[in-house]
């Protein structure tokens, strides 16, 4: 029941940014030109809501989790009209417990197995995004790249009840700084001089210096808005 309550709750988030962005897509189709070119702006603020997940493994003990923050706050500079230099900062966690299994021990005795996991982290996407187009032009098409630290922790427990007994029978712990990294294409919109709003596909998932089974199949979508400050 749980399983099916987390694919539910992953199917609404993809969804919910799915319908944002036609919301923000056909809101800047209704807007006028703007008066000026926001690329003169040099310094931004934007917010992003996505769906990506940060993997946090140890691949010695391979104690790992990984947590799916929606909301993602970012600091830019337009180092050149072509090429814009962002900093991000998240934070999310996984919790959850739960009966993983029953089943009958000697003498028609019940055991009951259960599992938990309590997976928490910050992550900082460091990202430079490039067009080879117009930068005047109200849309425009950027790749993106980023590096991504996580600092995060990751615990997971499993326990084995009979006859009212309950033992640990798995424990497992890590923490530190993780290292990810992501590529993928925006599709950029001014709406203003001073707002952009933004949708983001990530189409590459890399866990530095591992190969994974997860990042070969993990893509990712976002949408965002940008504040030109000047």
């Amino acid at each position: 029941m749980k399983k099916l309550a987390v694919n539910i709750f992953a199917l609404m988030k993809t969804y919910l940014i799915s319908l944002l962005l036609s919301c923000v897509f056909f809101s800047a189709m209704a807007q006028q030109p703007a008066a000026s070119d926001s690329a003169s702006s040099k310094l931004y603020l934007g917010i992003e809501l996505s769906t990506i997940s940060y993997g946090m493994q140890n691949y010695a003990t391979m104690v790992g989790g990984n947590f799916t923050p929606i909301v993602h706050l970012n600091a830019g500079y337009r180092l050149t009209k072509r090429i814009n230099l962002q900093v991000g900062l998240t934070y999310g966690r996984e919790k959850e417990s739960g009966l993983s299994g029953i089943y009958y021990g000697y003498g028609d005795t019940i055991i009951y197995d259960h599992r938990s996991w309590n997976n928490y982290g910050i992550a900082v996407p460091l990202t430079i995004q490039y067009t080879p187009f117009n930068p005047a032009k109200r849309w425009n098409l950027y790749a993106t790249v980023s590096l991504i630290p996580v600092i995060g922790e990751v615990n997971h427990q499993t326990t084995k009840t009979f006859e009212g007994e309950t033992k640990i029978t798995y424990k497992g712990h890590d923490s530190g700084i993780y290292l990810l990294g992501t590529a993928g294409v925006v599709l950029n919109y001014k709406i203003s001089k001073r707002f952009e709003a933004y949708g983001k596909v990530n189409l590459f998932y890399k866990d530095i210096g591992h190969n994974s089974y997860y990042a070969q199949r993990a893509k990712s979508i976002g949408l965002g808005l940008n504040y030109n400050l000047y």
